[in-house]
């Protein structure tokens, strides 16, 4: 028996050896380039730089010690941490990601990190595709260098990284943060008891507030305006308070950050990933619940940014005024042609006539087409070649809608983030406007699709 256990254990420590040595000649068999050379490449056709770190630190955040955020002009994206998350048809999803970024096996890519990991991890997957034409890079050497250009979003500190969160909460002031009073609030549908995540674990000090707090059925309309100012006085929040939101299911936590945004709060803040993003990235929670602690004034007269959220005669309005604006659907294709209504209790089907279809995903509940595989933001230049097949620009006054506004939400939430001036939410959406037979309807394909 024991001859047999060294035997095994040998065997073992041999293979942990092999292994180990052919992950070093992986690594050294990706060649560095200089940032000389790198400078050089920018915008050969030949080339594509490729930003492998976390999403945030792309947008804008200053991450693993690189002393400007963003990322290099030009550079797309494609990180690692996309490679680590568990989804049906994950590889289909990377594939069609790799195609629509123009990684391919033709170009010479330049993967770049921060870490020394990042760029390691995707230069393995590339090659397992065939792409083998690889560099790599240290960015902590172009951002150390201002005369070097980055991009970062006009507005990335909306979408905030966990570590952000964890500094917050730790009593840290982490970057972007200048307040001396937050809360944080994880939202879903439901009360409280019966939220299998919140119980499950949260972020220390988090709140949780139900959606239903904001919205009534059979419509699910925005409450009025004044149920609207019983609401932040409940959850304690005033102009100057920074929220942040975050949830198991994204979404919702952009809903709610769309009506802080009208009713006045000023440092809105959303998790960019959610819940699995904070737990993925190795910070704890807690299991206790934390009560809603109120005011008794909200401190301004609700709303305060009233342009943000509009209603249907605006929307009208907006369709209207075909040269200079758009009545953006964020709905799924089958909803947008009429083939199917999208909800189980909504039977009509089609689109507010003279709407235009703005992507959105595979159904009412999913936003494929805005998000990374981890439910990070998608780059914003993609949203942009997106929203120009459907002859959408940045520079028209858009207005998202989609069944009740929780797609449309997050979708104005990352216009914001994109730096987007003329931007609303038409929060009643396709409820409120197909409930009234008078309204114009629309089915079937448009021009564009």
């Amino acid at each position: 028996m024991l001859a047999a256990l060294i035997t095994v254990t040998t065997a073992i420590s041999f293979s942990g050896c092999t292994n180990n040595k052919e992950a070093k000649k992986d690594s050294s068999s990706i060649k560095s380039i200089s940032t000389k050379d790198l400078k050089d490449k920018i915008g050969n056709k030949d080339w594509i730089v490729v930003d492998t770190r976390v999403n945030d630190a792309f947008n804008g955040w200053k991450l693993d010690g690189a002393k400007r955020g963003g990322h290099i002009k030009e550079a797309t994206d494609f990180s690692a941490n996309w490679l680590k998350v568990e989804s049906k048809g994950k590889e289909k999803i990377l594939e069609k990601a790799l195609k629509i970024k123009n990684i391919s096996r033709d170009k010479n890519v330049v993967l770049y990190d921060a870490n020394g990991k990042d760029a390691e991890a995707v230069a393995k997957y590339l090659k397992k595709n065939g792409i083998n034409n690889i560099y790599k890079y240290d960015v902590k050497q172009w951002a150390a260098d201002n005369s070097l250009p980055m991009e970062n979003y006009s507005n990335y500190q909306m979408l905030v990284p966990p570590s952000f969160v964890n500094d917050l909460v730790d009593g840290k002031k982490p970057e972007t943060y200048t307040n001396n009073k937050y809360k944080v609030f994880e939202v879903a549908w439901g009360e409280e008891s019966k939220d299998k995540d919140y119980l499950k674990g949260h972020i220390k000090g988090a709140v949780h507030i139900d959606t239903d707090e904001i919205e009534s059925p059979p419509l699910w309309s925005i409450n009025s305006d004044i149920d609207l100012q019983k609401f932040a006085q409940k959850n304690g929040l005033t102009p100057d308070t920074t929220i942040v939101l975050y949830g198991p299911d994204p979404m919702a936590s952009f809903r709610i950050a769309a009506i802080a945004m009208y009713i006045g709060v000023k440092d809105v803040r959303v998790l960019n990933g959610g819940t699995a993003a904070f737990r993925n990235a190795g910070y704890k929670t807690e299991t206790i619940s934390n009560p809603k602690i109120p005011v008794s004034s909200f401190g301004a007269e609700i709303p305060v940014k009233k342009e943000y959220i509009i209603d249907i005669n605006k929307a009208k309005e907006i369709i209207a005024d075909k040269a200079n604006s758009k009545l953006v659907d964020v709905r799924s294709w089958d909803e947008y042609i009429g083939k199917i209504s999208g909800y189980s209790d909504l039977k009509f089907m089609g689109r507010p006539s003279g709407s235009t279809w703005g992507h959105a995903g595979s159904d009412s509940t999913h936003l494929e087409d805005y998000r990374n595989i981890d439910n990070t933001m998608r780059n914003k230049d993609e949203i942009l070649a997106m929203w120009k097949h459907q002859g959408i620009t940045p520079d028209q006054n858009l207005s998202f809608f989609c069944g009740s506004g929780w797609r449309a939400a997050e979708v104005l939430t990352y216009a914001n983030v994109m730096g987007l001036k003329n931007i609303s939410l038409y929060s009643n959406g396709w409820y409120e406007w197909s409930a009234n037979p008078k309204n114009p309807v629309a089915t079937g394909e448009p021009k564009f699709k």
